[in-house]
């Protein structure tokens, strides 16, 4: 009784201002409470200062913004208020905060600022100082962006790959083993034709029965069309393997003026991360705020591997310590979703943990639904091209998980079986949106599948 007397007993003298009754709250975790309390007494600078504090540990930053504004514009430190400041969009104020600091970290936070606001030459010149200070791990990073600002203001010349350019760069090894273009070139159609075509799309991975299937329904085709010539066969070709590819193909969902929320899935080893960097550079640069949440909380490393992506593309980072919950770490990106077009959530791919990982998958999705019941907007899984159709078995385990609404297919350019396309489409029922076709930032891209099939039996090697 004396133990409950002695509790209302502390929260009465908190409710007078008792700066150290305050405290005792925020130790026992009654952090509500105690903010409760504590914008009873905003006028009294020191209890306004723990205020502050606990609006920044809990995410409160529009509360944190209308105490320096309202009542002192020096409260807390420089870098935090430049990045309340730009969590609440006063980009301005952001900027001249970090200028004011002065060091690598808030230069660079300004270089990315300034670039949002797409004022690109003073960019430039704040990345270079940046660059001064830049310690040697960050500097080929930085040098990286500087390169890119230069390009787009005209200040470097340099050749840009179109999108078809890359497509083929990315099929480049498909086709130096499969040799479509010179198979169907100046030869007699004859039955060893098809067996060498036969075998050749079995070589590009697009599965022995589809294989055969195709080759039956070409034979026929060039009986009735009395087809002599090889050349007459590539139209055919296309024709039937871009029929294959009907449905397969598809834009990433955004719906403008809303929170998006990205689920990303995938074994350990498929891309995942990078490819979520990648994502989360594109949309910064097109001016959109970008939250990422670094939900692997079990690969070693993967939390600063996603960190460093951050930095590297002007995205916001939730983490927590490695082998947190990771339905946590999502949580906490939920409670601050709302400030930013786009929420990118990386996950563990554990296969060797199967019905552990399927019940993590569902309540990753059930967190996000508490705060938005009609998301994800979308739920890629992510596929490494250079395990070809094996990936599928892969794929099955996700599926039994979340509904998958598309499908990212990386290291395109490091494999030869980029026919593996066909049967993972056909057999998941799930669109190709993108396609990894190299290690730039810019190299991750729409799949189009008249484009993937017209470079795949092209000529050019």
């Amino acid at each position: 009784m004396v133990f409950f007397w002695r509790k209302a007993e502390e929260e009465k003298l908190a409710e007078k201002g008792d700066k150290n009754a305050i405290l005792k709250l925020i130790e026992k975790g009654k952090r509500d409470r105690a903010i409760q309390i504590l914008e009873g007494f905003k006028d009294d600078p020191e209890l306004r200062k723990i205020l502050y504090d606990l609006y920044l540990k809990e995410g409160k930053y529009y509360f944190a913004y209308q105490l320096i504004e309202h009542y002192d514009k020096n409260l807390g430190t420089a870098w935090e208020r430049a990045t309340i400041y730009e969590r609440v969009g006063e980009k301005e104020k952001a900027l001249q905060e970090y200028l004011r600091i002065g060091n690598f970290e808030s230069l660079t936070k300004a270089g990315h600022l300034l670039y949002q606001m797409d004022k690109k030459e003073e960019a430039l010149s704040v990345f270079e100082r940046s660059l001064n200070l830049a310690p040697a791990l960050k500097r080929e990073e930085l040098q990286e962006i500087i390169r890119k600002i230069k390009e787009e203001l005209g200040l470097l010349q340099v050749k840009k790959e179109s999108f078809i350019e890359k497509i083929r760069k990315g099929l480049q090894k498909t086709k130096e083993k499969a040799l479509f273009g010179i198979i169907l070139r100046g030869r007699k159609v004859d039955e060893a034709l098809f067996e060498e075509l036969e075998e050749t799309l079995v070589r590009a991975d697009i599965g022995a029965k589809t294989a055969i299937n195709v080759v039956e329904e070409l034979k026929k085709e060039a009986i009735k069309r009395n087809i002599k010539e090889s050349e007459g066969l590539r139209d055919l070709l296309k024709e039937k393997l871009s029929s294959l590819l009907t449905g397969c193909q598809d834009n990433i969902k955004v719906k403008e003026g809303k929170t998006n929320i990205y689920l990303f899935l995938g074994v350990n080893g498929s891309g995942k991360t990078t490819t979520i960097g990648k994502l989360a550079y594109k949309f910064v640069s097109e001016g959109k705020r970008v939250l990422l949440c670094a939900a692997d909380t079990f690969r070693s490393a993967a939390v600063e591997q996603l960190e460093v992506w951050a930095k590297r593309s002007g995205a916001d980072i939730v983490k927590r310590e490695e082998g947190a919950d990771p339905a946590s770490v999502v949580f906490d990106a939920m409670k601050r979703a709302s400030e930013y077009h786009l929420v990118l959530i990386d996950t563990a791919g554990r296969l060797h943990t199967k019905e552990p990982l399927i019940r993590e998958l569902r309540k990753i999705k059930s967190v996000i639904q508490r705060f938005y019941p009609e998301e994800p907007t979308e739920t890629f899984l992510v596929l490494d091209a250079t395990l070809g159709q094996n990936s599928i078995s892969q794929a099955k385990v996700f599926k039994e998980a979340v509904d998958i609404t598309g499908i990212i297919l990386t290291k395109l350019d490091g494999t030869a079986k980029g026919g593996a396309i066909i049967p993972i489409c056909r057999e998941l029922k799930v669109p190709v949106k993108l396609l990894g076709v190299g290690e730039g930032l810019d190299d991750l891209q729409p799949f189009d599948a008249e484009v993937f099939v017209q470079e795949l039996l092209s000529v050019e090697v």
